[in-house]
């Protein structure tokens, strides 16, 4: 199992995932608020930030590479519903 810190205004949640367990999924099945309108990359709208661990997450899709600019790669951010994780992770929803 690894464990997900998510940072949202102001709050720390935690849960503990599966290996492999899609960040979304596993964010709204214990309702926690990550904006999304698709889950399949296409809108972008799930972004969110790794700030630590974020070699314990997937690489980086197609989906992410066409709405994530240089900028945001650099800062780690990432679309939710396609980052799976492999480890502990700290994330930030902004």
């Amino acid at each position: 199992m690894a464990k997900v810190s998510i940072h949202i205004a102001g709050q720390t949640k935690e849960m503990e995932v599966a290996e492999g367990a899609n960040l979304l999924l596993e964010a709204a099945s214990r309702s926690i608020p990550i904006p999304f309108k698709c889950t399949t990359g296409r809108c972008g709208t799930c972004r969110v930030r790794v700030i630590e661990g974020s070699s314990q997450c997937s690489d980086y899709t197609e989906p992410e590479l066409h709405h994530l600019n240089e900028t945001d790669l650099a800062s780690g951010r990432r679309l939710a519903c396609q980052t799976f994780i492999h480890g502990d992770v700290a994330i930030e929803i902004p």
